[in-house]
Formats: C-alpha cells, structure tokens, sequence
C-alpha cells in the first residue's frame, strides 16, 4: 500500500541526490511537458521491494510536488524529507 504525502518543490532536487545515496534504484523515470507551458517528471525508486514515486509539475513557474511512498519505508522517507526542509 502506498501512501501520499505533499514535498516541497524545493527539495526535490536534494531529495532525489539523497535516495540515490541511500542506494534507492531508479526503476522507471519519464520527462516532459505537461499542458502546454510546463514541465513536469515522475520517478520511481524502488529498495528491498518498496517504492517511492516523485511526481513534480511545474506550470509558468508554480511548481507542485508529491510522493507515493510505500508504507513500511513512509516514516524514514518523511524523516527525510523533514531533515531536507529544514535546511531551505
């Protein structure tokens, strides 16, 4: 089971250096526009059986991100992000 938690756009950046140095694996990574004045990309990584999908959208300069954690890796991956926002 996955569950959904809001990232800041900021991060996401640092937070997709920090699952690679976890020696989380990018399984499937898709980017591209999105309407017809955005961007956006979604990554999956993928660990020991768990996921973790980023999906970001940036719209004329409103960006928007979120997650799709697997449930037993939700609370180290929200440490994470907590530690990630902290230093913004």
């Amino acid at each position: 089971m996955l569950k959904h938690c809001e990232i800041n756009p900021k991060i996401c950046d640092r937070f997709k250096q920090k699952m690679s140095e976890q020696g989380w694996q990018i399984t499937h990574q898709d980017v591209g526009q999105t309407e017809l004045v955005g961007y956006g990309y979604i990554i999956v990584w993928e660990l020991d059986g768990n996921k973790v999908v980023l999906h970001y959208a940036d719209r004329q300069g409103v960006a928007q991100a979120n997650l799709e954690v697997s449930s037993t890796v939700f609370d180290a991956v929200q440490s994470l992000i907590n530690k990630l926002e902290g230093s913004v």
